[in-house]
């Protein structure tokens, strides 16, 4: 019994790293060329620029939807395995094991940042003889020097469309 508490506890525990690392927000949704369904089939504002240089940069990103599906998972493996390892022990201790594990679990679950950092590029470009620089989610593989399209869907936010491709895509 002692070997299936053991592994249970090792799954429980790879269950939570791997949801870790799969759950972190990616930044997709704030990449130049994704739209929300509000934007799509609607006449924005575009015109073509001139892109003078491409910088790596680090996006920081809304993290807080992962975290919550973590410790909501993190309590169900949680309880899980507490209430396994408590009937194991035997008597009483299911309910406890699972209510205790299912502490630890959403505990353990939370401890990640609500922000992470993903790939981003600086872009500088001349747009009506001015020089402007526009940062957004993308790699750097994606711009080239060069003309470019540019989409203005307000006066703030400008999403620079990719002009190359990376390889292998």
């Amino acid at each position: 019994m002692k070997k299936h508490c053991l592994v249970l506890i090792l799954s429980t525990i790879s269950a939570l790293v791997l949801n870790g690392c799969i759950l972190n927000s990616t930044g997709e949704k704030y990449r130049s060329n994704s739209y929300q369904v509000s934007q799509v089939n609607q006449k924005q504002a575009a015109e073509v620029i001139d892109i003078l240089a491409i910088l790596p940069a680090q996006i920081a990103v809304d993290n807080s939807e992962a975290q919550t599906n973590r410790a909501l998972l993190g309590a169900i493996l949680g309880a899980a395995s507490g209430a396994a390892i408590g009937n194991a022990v035997g008597g009483r201790n299911t309910v406890a094991g699972g209510l205790l594990g299912g502490a630890a679990g959403v505990a353990v679950a939370s401890t990640s940042e609500n922000t992470v950092l993903v790939e981003g590029v600086t872009i500088t470009f001349i747009q009506n003889d001015k020089t402007y620089s526009s940062s957004q989610v993308g790699s750097s593989c994606e711009f080239k020097p060069g003309a470019a399209v540019m989409i203005q869907t307000n006066a703030t936010e400008t999403r620079i469309q990719p002009n190359s491709s990376c390889p292998g895509s």
